[in-house]
């Protein structure tokens, strides 16, 4: 309608900061303006939707009902700006050629990625590790096309996928121990073990942390480390600790003895995740091609 004022992107982002963290003092002080700034912006949002999209106390505001229903429009509102302005520089620059995947164990994907880029020597991978929380955040935010994880560590709906091969558990232990010469271990067989861990927030760190928690077996954590040196402590006889097929199969580890474990539940799918929201380059489309192939061939 002439003369009505328009609802600015301005508006809309300051909207979708405030709807992410409910504080007036923290998401003006972010945006390097002042809170009576931020609230007219809110204030002159409301009255143009004729509707208000936080319930206020003295101390508090919320995002209400009619907040969350406009919040989701406006988060499709800025997916596809940025959406536009990536396949723009697509056609521009570099970005064309790149791919971002984001793992949490970076060393067991080696292979793969080196044979992609010999396939492809066109393309760059940008590589990233991240938390266990990380991972759906990295694909939420839209910060990488691709997460390789397990089916069991990235589990929003909204998420598409591929399957790219199944994981088995092995235990890792000093050629000196008992457990060295066996072909098979059980879970409960290291209870009370000395046990060498990754890091919080590492996914296998979880993953592992689960499966101890369903064999009911109590480990004895000796140490943390980064997942750089554990083979060195490993071989030290500081203590034994679990790795995937994946790591065996690049021999991670070494020089210590790989055991698979005989437990049913130690395996689990790994699988390429991307969310269909965010704009995949011709790259990032080429290598999730190769991915899903890759495993399927060597099967």
């Amino acid at each position: 309608m002439e003369g009505r004022p328009m609802i600015t992107l301005l508006q809309l982002d300051y909207f979708r900061r405030l709807a992410a963290t409910e504080h007036i003092t923290q998401t003006a002080k972010e945006l390097y303006i002042s809170q009576t700034a931020l609230s007219s912006m809110i204030i002159g949002l409301e009255k143009e939707l004729g509707v208000r999209l936080f319930d206020r106390s003295k101390r508090s505001i919320r995002l209400n009902q009619a907040g969350r229903v406009y919040l989701q429009y406006v988060n499709d509102v800025f997916t596809a700006l940025e959406n536009g302005r990536t396949a723009l520089q697509e056609l521009t620059e570099t970005a064309e050629h790149q791919v971002s995947l984001t793992v949490g164990s970076p060393q067991v994907w080696l292979n793969m990625i080196r044979d992609f880029r010999h396939q492809c020597p066109e393309y760059s991978i940008k590589q990233h590790s991240q938390t266990l929380d990380g991972l759906t955040d990295s694909l939420r935010r839209m910060r990488t096309d691709f997460v390789i994880a397990g089916m069991n560590e990235v589990t929003d709906p909204g998420f598409e996928h591929v399957v790219l091969k199944t994981d088995r558990v092995y235990l890792c232990v000093p050629k000196s121990h008992p457990l060295a010469a066996r072909d098979t271990v059980w879970l409960r067989e290291l209870e009370n073990q000395p046990y060498i861990d990754l890091p919080v927030g590492n996914p296998w760190r979880a993953y592992c942390a689960d499966l101890f928690d369903r064999a009911g077996v109590t480990v004895r954590r000796v140490l943390e480390c980064d997942a750089s040196i554990r083979s060195a402590l490993i071989d030290a006889e500081f203590g034994v600790a679990l790795t995937s097929s994946s790591a065996y199969e690049v021999d991670m580890l070494r020089p210590n003895c790989y055991i698979p474990i005989s437990d049913e539940f130690t395996t689990r799918e790994m699988a390429l995740f991307w969310n269909p929201k965010k704009y995949l380059s011709r790259a990032a489309l080429s290598f999730r091609d190769f991915c899903a192939d890759y495993w399927t061939k060597k099967a």
